[in-house]
C-alpha cells in the first residue's frame, strides 16, 4: 500500500485559510515530496515561493461589528480588503539510514497587506522534525516535533480541530511533540504506545485575553492492543488519558474583580457566588479526560485504505466539579485512483478548547466545546504537467456549560488550487480560499460579534532545488 498520497505542498496552499488541515484516524496519508527526494541522493532541498494575492477581509471580522476609534469612542467596524504579496523560503533535510530515517524542515512566510494601516505585515516561522528508528523487525519508534510562531494564531492550529476561529492580530506560539512506539508481541498481537504534548502560548496578557483563555498544555497518553486478523486487516482496542492545563494565570472575566463582583451583585447574584465568579482564573477549566475506543486499519487493496476509531470520552473538570460524557470518533478513507491522483475523506468527533468563557447565573463558565469536523481532499493530475487540488473542511462545535451552553458555531473552509509544472525546478500556481464562520452567539441584530466570511485569490511561482 502506498501510504503517501496527495502532496504536502497542496496542504500548504490552504495555509492562508484559518489553518485548514486534513483530519484523520491515527495517520493522515499524504505524499511528502521532500521524502521522495531522499532517494535521489540529495539530503537537502531548498525552495521558495512568491505570490500576489487579494484578500477581501484581511483581519477576519464580521461585515458590521462594534469597536472603538483611535480616541476610544464607539464606532462600527467593517472588513478591510487588501492586495498584497507573500514570500516564503524553505529548507528541508531528509536523511535515510539503514534503520533510521531523519527529516527536518523550516518554512518562513511573510505576507504584506498594502491596505492594513495598523499592522500590514504577517509573519510565521514553522519548524518540523521527525526521527523514525527500527530497533529490529519487532520494535520501532517515531519521535516528532512541530513548532509554529505566527502573527495569525489560527495558522498554529493545524492538527485538525480549530479551537478559536475568530481572527485576531495577536502573535501565538504552538509546539507539538509526539512519541510513538510499536512492538510486535506475537505473530498476531501488537502493542502501540504513544504520547503527545501540545503547548500554546499567546503573546498578550490581561483578563479575558487570548492568553487568559487559551494558553495551555495538553498531554495525551495512549495505549493500543492490536490483533492481526489477516495481512490486510488489523483490529484494535485502545485507551487514552488526557490532561489539559490552562497556564495563562489570568482572570478570565475582568482585570478589576471587585468591580465585576459588584456588577454581578447588581444583576441579582448572591454576594458569595459573585465573589467566586469574579476571581475565576485560567485554570478553572483544567480537566482530565479518558477515551476508550475500538478500531480497525484495513487495506481493501493497494489503492484503498481505511482507518477507524470509535468510542467514548469521559471528561472531569476537577477544578469546578463538573463532568461530561461524550462520543469519540476518528476515521479516514484514502483512495488512490490513478498515479498522482487521490481522494481522502474523514471525520473526527471530540472535545476541545474554546475562546468562549461566558459564565451562567449558577457561576459555571464555558468549559470547552464538543466538535464534529469532516474533511475532503482531492488531488488530481489533470493532464501533462497540470494538476489541481480541492481541500474542504466543515466543523460544527457546541459549547459546553456557561451562559452559551448548547449554543453552536459552524466553520466552513475551502481551498482550490491549480499547479503547472514548468520544469523540474519551477512551477506556477493559482488558487482561491474561502472561510466562513456562522455563530449562533450573534443575536441576529445588525452588529455581529463573531460570524464572518473571507475570500482570497492568489497567483504565484515556486522554485525547488
Amino acid at each position: 500500500m502506498a501510504k503517501h498520497v496527495g502532496t504536502k505542498r497542496n496542504m500548504n496552499k490552504v495555509v492562508t485559510s484559518a489553518g485548514l488541515l486534513a483530519l484523520g484516524a491515527a495517520t493522515v496519508y499524504g505524499l511528502d515530496p521532500e521524502m521522495t527526494r531522499a532517494t535521489s541522493g540529495r539530503p537537502f532541498t531548498l525552495g521558495a515561493s512568491v505570490r500576489a494575492f487579494y484578500d477581501d477581509n484581511s483581519t477576519g471580522v464580521p461585515d458590521r461589528y462594534l469597536t472603538t476609534d483611535r480616541k476610544g469612542n464607539p464606532t462600527v467596524g467593517r472588513p478591510i480588503d487588501s492586495f498584497g504579496f507573500e514570500v516564503s523560503p524553505s529548507v528541508h533535510l531528509n536523511l535515510p539510514l539503514e534503520q533510521t530515517f531523519i527529516r527536518a524542515g523550516y518554512v518562513y512566510s511573510l505576507r504584506y497587506y498594502e491596505n492594513r494601516r495598523d499592522n500590514n505585515v504577517d509573519q510565521s516561522h514553522e519548524f518540523n522534525a521527525l526521527l523514525r528508528h527500527a530497533f529490529n523487525a519487532r520494535h520501532d519508534i517515531a519521535v516528532a516535533d512541530s513548532f509554529t510562531f505566527s502573527d495569525e494564531p489560527t495558522v498554529t492550529e493545524r492538527f485538525g480541530i480549530i479551537t478559536a476561529p475568530a481572527r485576531t492580530d495577536i502573535t501565538a506560539m504552538r509546539n507539538r511533540a509526539s512519541v510513538d512506539y510499536n512492538a510486535t508481541l506475537t505473530q498476531v498481537l501488537g502493542l502501540g504506545l504513544g504520547y503527545v504534548n501540545n503547548w500554546y502560548d499567546y503573546d498578550d496578557s490581561g483578563a479575558a485575553s487570548r492568553s487568559a483563555l487559551l494558553d495551555r498544555l495538553e498531554h495525551s497518553f495512549r495505549a493500543d492492543l492490536r490483533y492481526q486478523v489477516d495481512p490486510a486487516l488489523v483490529a484494535l482496542v485502545g485507551y487514552e488519558f488526557g490532561v489539559n492545563q490552562y497556564t495563562g494565570d489570568e482572570f478570565i472575566h475582568s482585570d478589576d474583580p471587585d468591580a465585576f463582583r459588584d456588577e454581578l451583585v447588581l444583576q441579582g447574584l448572591p454576594f458569595g457566588l459573585a465573589q467566586k465568579i469574579s476571581r475565576y482564573t485560567s485554570d478553572i477549566r483544567d480537566s482530565y479526560s479518558h477515551k476508550v475506543y475500538v478500531g480497525v486499519d484495513h487495506d481493501f487493496n493497494h489503492r484503498l485504505r481505511a482507518t477507524v476509531r470509535v468510542g467514548g470520552q469521559f471528561t472531569d473538570y476537577h477544578e469546578i466539579g463538573e463532568t461530561e460524557l461524550s462520543p469519540y470518533a476518528d476515521a479516514a478513507l484514502t483512495y488512490v485512483y490513478m498515479p498522482e491522483s487521490s481522494v481522502q475523506v474523514g471525520v473526527r468527533h471530540t472535545r476541545n478548547a474554546t475562546d468562549i468563557v461566558s459564565t451562567d447565573k449558577k457561576g459555571r463558565p464555558t468549559l470547552d466545546q464538543e466538535t464534529t469536523a469532516g474533511f475532503l481532499q482531492v488531488t488530481h493530475r489533470i493532464c501533462g504537467n497540470l494538476s489541481g487540488s480541492l481541500i474542504g473542511q466543515v466543523q460544527h462545535s457546541t459549547f459546553s456549560s456557561g451562559e452559551n451552553d448548547d449554543q453552536s458555531e459552524n466553520l466552513y473552509l475551502l481551498g482550490i488550487n491549480f499547479d503547472y509544472r514548468i520544469n523540474r525546478h519551477w512551477s506556477a500556481e493559482v488558487g482561491y480560499n474561502y472561510d466562513m464562520l456562522d455563530s449562533s452567539l450573534d443575536d441576529g441584530k445588525r452588529l455581529q460579534s463573531r460570524s464572518y466570511d473571507r475570500n482570497r485569490v492568489y497567483v504565484g511561482v515556486r522554485a525547488t532545488y
